[in-house]
């Protein structure tokens, strides 16, 4: 079988014209734009991390990991309160509470909203310099020189960042920390990022993408709660913030059980043992 010749930066390239022509559609909201941008950085540094062992240029790697991770952190605060709201919103569904008895925190995060939504101008001019920045990167991927790789070239890679989420799995099922749990969930999700990008040359890969954005999407509400719960802590003030607090942890457990129960399934394999590759694997 011939092997298929994989361009990095051709990858690269196609990530970021798709999220500026993202950017650019008019009708797109701020939360919206904000999202494309944090997904991007996360999908680029998967990418990254994927043609590290065999990229010549480790200089350039190295200033792009930390561009998209800096793009990414620069927008976190402007997500913070939308997540908060949605998450008090989330939970009070969830544990079937009567809004009524929280109307301290409602109008506590209403008001975080409202003030989000009085700097929208801050957030117009960061979203335009998040806009200039993409449109810089396009042009630094447009300066390297090209090289071509096989698909084989990605193995290392590919099992590289396997083997972090494995072993990030079984570190987060020991201590069962949530530092632990956050660690794994962003090589499980730069895993899932990989499988899409090699879908067609991976078996059962829909699968294992479809289980890989299940077991994230749950680590990351439980993300969002326990960030919510750090709000609570911090504003004890707010009535009934306790009794919220409590549903957190109830519904945290919930998720993370859940999430780790999926991951075991999905990771069972040591890395060494993985044979994922369709006609190349050893």
């Amino acid at each position: 079988m011939k092997s298929r010749i994989f361009d990095p930066l051709d990858e690269i390239k196609k990530l970021l014209e798709h999220t500026s022509k993202e950017l650019d559609k008019p009708s797109i909201s701020n939360d919206k734009q904000i999202h494309s941008i944090r997904v991007m950085s996360k999908q680029l540094r998967s990418l990254l991390y994927l043609i590290k062992p065999f990229f010549n240029d480790k200089e350039f790697l190295k200033s792009q990991n930390q561009f998209y991770k800096e793009l990414a952190k620069s927008l976190s605060q402007e997500r913070e309160a939308k997540v908060m709201y949605d998450t008090f919103q989330w939970l009070i569904k969830k544990s079937r509470l009567p809004k009524d008895n929280f109307e301290d925190i409602q109008t506590a995060l209403q008001e975080n909203l409202e003030n989000k939504t009085a700097s929208d101008a801050d957030i117009d001019q960061k979203l335009q310099v998040c806009k200039q920045s993409v449109m810089m990167a396009l042009d630094t991927i447009n300066e390297q020189k090209k090289a071509k790789y096989t698909i084989k070239d990605l193995k290392t890679g590919f099992f590289k960042t396997y083997k972090k989420a494995y072993d990030t799995l079984h570190l987060a099922l020991a201590t069962k920390e949530i530092e632990d749990i956050h660690l794994f969930r962003k090589y499980a999700k730069y895993h899932m990022y990989q499988i899409q990008l090699l879908s067609n040359l991976l078996r059962r890969s829909k699968q294992r993408a479809k289980d890989l954005d299940k077991l994230t999407s749950l680590l990351g509400r439980s993300h969002d709660l326990a960030l919510f719960a750090e709000y609570l802590y911090i504003n004890k003030n707010l009535a009934n913030s306790d009794r919220l607090i409590s549903c957190i942890s109830k519904e945290q457990k919930k998720l993370t059980k859940e999430a780790l129960k999926i991951a075991k399934k999905t990771f069972k394999h040591r890395p060494k043992k993985l044979k994922i590759f369709n006609n190349i694997d050893n």
